[in-house]
C-alpha cells in the first residue's frame, strides 16, 4: 500500500524505502558482476560479459539514487516545520546514532575478509597499512584519498561522502534554503558539488557532485510537504521525460572505461528523474512504479538495505578470490554465486537485527513492521496518516 505512515512523530514512505532496497540489491549484484564477469584477472564467468554488461554495469548510479533518497528523507521534517529552529547539534547526534552502530563494526570486521582475499590471491598483507585504513575509515575521510577510497571495503566511500554532505546540509544548505529559498539551496548544493571538479580539478573519484543530487532530494521533499498547494503541473510526464533523458545519458556509460569526471552529467540527470518521481508519487500514489516499490517484499528488502550495502563487498571479494584460486569452471562458479546471494541477504538481515534495529525509535520500527507484515505492538490503524513531522529515521 503506497501511503505514508506516521508513527512516533516520524513519517515512513514505503515506496522510498523500497527504492532504497532495490538500489542496495543492485549494488550487490553489480559487485558480483565486477568480480565474476568483468575482471579478466579474477573472473570465472568471463564468457557472460557480452550478455550482462548492458544491465549490470551501472552500480555507481545506484549510489546516486541513495543520495537523492537521503536528501529527500532528511529534508522532509525540515520542510514540514518551516520557520522552526533547526538544531544542527541534535541533527548530527541523531545521524551518528543511526549510522555508526552498524558502520563501526563493519569497518573492524572487514579486516578479516580483506586479509583472507589478499592471501587467497597470493598478496602480502600489510598490517600497518590496514591499521591506517581502519583509522581513516572510522574518521570518515578515506574517500578523500584515492589510495584508500575503496580500500578495505569498497562501498564505504559513499558513506564517508554522505556524512560530509550532511555537514554541508546542516551548516550551509538549510540556512540558504530558509533565507533565500529552495532554488538558491539547490544552486548552492550543485555549486558545492561541482566546484572540486571544475575549480580544483580533483576528487573526481569520490563524486563530490552528488551533493547536488542531495539538494535535489531536498527540493523534492519541500514539494512533497506542500503537495496540495503546488501548481497542477503534469508531474508524472515530467518524471517520465527526466527518466528518458537519464536513461539516454546512462546508456553511454561503460564501467572502468568512462572517466570518473564525466559522471556528473548522467548523475545529475538521474538525480532529477528520481526527485521528480518522488514529487509525482506524492501527487498520485497510484503510480505503478511507486506501487511496485511499496509491495511488502520490496519494502522488507529496504528495511535492511543499509546493512546489505555495508557487508556485501568483502564477502563478494572473498568468494571471487576463492573461486579463482580453485580454478572453478563456469558451472561451479555460477552455482556458487547463485548460492551466495541468498546467504548474504540472510546475513545482512541478521546484521540489521543486531546492529541497526535496536537503534531505531519504537515508532519507526512499528511503522516498518506495519508495512512489511511483521507483527507490531501498535495497531496499523493508529499508524496510518499523511502528516509529515520530525525526522525520518533513515538516511
Amino acid at each position: 500500500m503506497n501511503a505514508p505512515v506516521r508513527a512516533g512523530g516520524r513519517t515512513y514512505y514505503p515506496h522510498v524505502e523500497g527504492l532504497r532496497g532495490v538500489a542496495a540489491l543492485y549494488v550487490f549484484l553489480f559487485h558480483i558482476w565486477q568480480i565474476a564477469v568483468q575482471n579478466a584477472a579474477s573472473g570465472t564467468l568471463l564468457g557472460w560479459f557480452a550478455a550482462t554488461q548492458y544491465f549490470l554495469q551501472y552500480g555507481h548510479f545506484a549510489v546516486a539514487v541513495f543520495i537523492v533518497i537521503s536528501g529527500y528523507c532528511l529534508a522532509l521534517p525540515v520542510a514540514a516545520r518551516d520557520g522552526l529552529r533547526f538544531d544542527a547539534k541534535k541533527f548530527f547526534v541523531r545521524r551518528a546514532w543511526r549510522l555508526m552502530p552498524a558502520y563501526v563494526p563493519v569497518v573492524l570486521l572487514s579486516v578479516i575478509p580483506f586479509a583472507a582475499a589478499a592471501l587467497l590471491q597470493g598478496k602480502h598483507v600489510n598490517p600497518p597499512h590496514i591499521a591506517l585504513a581502519v583509522g581513516m575509515h572510522l574518521a570518515l575521510v578515506h574517500n578523500l584519498f584515492y589510495a584508500t577510497t575503496e580500500y578495505l571495503n569498497g562501498p564505504l566511500w559513499s558513506i564517508a561522502l554522505e556524512c560530509q554532505i550532511y555537514v554541508a546540509f546542516a551548516l550551509v544548505l538549510i540556512p540558504v534554503w530558509r533565507r533565500f529559498g529552495l532554488v538558491a539551496q539547490l544552486g548552492v548544493a550543485l555549486a558545492l558539488g561541482l566546484a572540486p571538479h571544475f575549480v580544483l580539478h580533483s576528487f573526481d573519484w569520490t563524486s563530490p557532485w552528488l551533493c547536488g543530487l542531495f539538494g535535489m532530494g531536498v527540493a523534492a521533499a519541500a514539494f512533497t510537504a506542500r503537495a496540495e498547494s503546488l501548481p497542477k503541473l503534469p508531474w508524472k510526464l515530467l518524471a517520465l521525460a527526466a527518466t528518458v533523458v537519464a536513461v539516454a545519458l546512462l546508456s553511454q556509460f561503460r564501467d572502468n572505461v568512462t572517466p570518473d569526471g564525466m559522471l556528473w552529467v548522467p548523475d545529475i540527470a538521474l538525480g532529477a528523474a528520481v526527485a521528480l518521481f518522488f514529487v509525482a508519487s506524492a501527487h498520485d500514489g497510484r503510480m505503478l512504479p511507486a506501487r511496485f516499490l511499496a509491495t511488502r517484499p520490496i519494502v522488507l528488502l529496504g528495511t535492511f538495505s543499509y546493512s546489505l550495502y555495508l557487508i556485501h563487498a568483502p564477502l563478494v571479494d572473498v568468494a571471487g578470490a576463492a573461486l579463482h584460486r580453485a580454478h572453478a569452471g563456469a558451472l561451479v562458479s555460477a552455482l556458487a554465486w547463485g548460492a551466495l546471494v541468498p546467504v548474504v541477504l540472510l546475513l545482512a538481515y541478521g546484521f540489521y537485527r543486531v546492529f541497526e534495529r535496536p537503534f531505531l525509535s519504537s515508532g519507526f520500527k512499528a511503522a516498518m513492521d506495519a508495512e512489511t507484515g511483521v507483527k507490531s505492538s501498535a495497531p496499523a490503524s493508529a499508524l496510518r496518516a499523511v502528516v509529515v513531522r520530525d525526522e525520518l529515521a533513515r538516511g
